[in-house]
């Protein structure tokens, strides 16, 4: 890994990571998003940020969500590997199940800190997804290994990596500069979504950063995301260089 600066993340424990928010929004949601998904649309339980911000439903996860829904007749059956980072509660790879639940070969991994996997099983229990979606710890902050990536990440062939607001603490950047360069050192690299809400400068810092090792083009052409950049809200398709 090549950053600007020297950063022992991996001695960093999960709680670290997440700045304490104010527990909120706790509770089960029932999404359709306007109706893109049939019935009987998804269910999710957020903690209110009690594990951590990840807990939450965020609008990065929404305008990704949306995206992937909207494209599903393009991307349905080039995507049946897929991986979500930093997935908190797990909307955005739910959606994706829920919305291709009658696809056999479907398997959706969505990952995130030790302390989130418990929401995010219980979500996919709400939903009937058991056995379509994973809820995984992506590095083990505990025991110092996380620069291995894990197991489920290198024996299937992952075809997408989607990423909903993990550029939301500047000191985890290292880490996803890693591990997006970890999930790309093969051969025919997946694609990379990533939606994010600008929120500072050290956002701008970190994308100039990857330009060194990716392409990011931004998705504009789909109907949902003015109402989204109003708020900072911002798309991405990424590709390994």
């Amino acid at each position: 890994m090549s950053t600007e600066e020297e950063f022992s993340f991996f001695d960093l424990v999960s709680e670290d990571l997440l700045p304490s928010r104010p527990t909120e929004n706790l509770g089960e949601s029932f999404l359709t998003f306007d109706g893109l998904l049939p019935a009987p649309g998804l269910k999710v339980t957020e903690d209110g940020g009690a594990a951590g911000c990840g807990g939450k439903l965020w609008p990065a996860g929404e305008l990704l969500s949306r995206y992937m829904i909207r494209t599903n007749d393009q991307y349905n059956g080039k995507f049946t590997n897929i991986l979500e980072l930093g997935s908190g509660t797990g909307l955005v790879g739910l959606a994706i199940a829920s919305l291709r639940r009658e696809q056999k070969d479907l398997k959706v991994w969505v990952t995130d800190q030790e302390n989130m996997i418990s929401l995010m099983n219980q979500n996919i229990a709400l939903n009937d997804l058991e056995d379509t979606v994973k809820a995984e710890a992506f590095y083990n902050f505990d025991d110092n290994r996380g620069d291995e990536l894990p197991a489920y990440a290198t024996e299937n062939k992952i075809d997408v990596v989607l990423a909903a607001d993990c550029v939301y603490l500047e000191a985890a950047f290292p880490l996803l500069e890693k591990t997006l360069l970890d999930l790309t050192a093969v051969e025919n690299p997946p694609l990379v979504l990533m939606s994010y809400k600008k929120r500072r400068k050290a956002d701008a810092r970190f994308f100039k950063h990857m330009k060194k090792f990716f392409v990011f083009e931004e998705i504009k052409d789909h109907m949902d995301y003015d109402k989204f950049i109003k708020d900072s809200v911002f798309l991405y398709k990424i590709k390994r260089k």
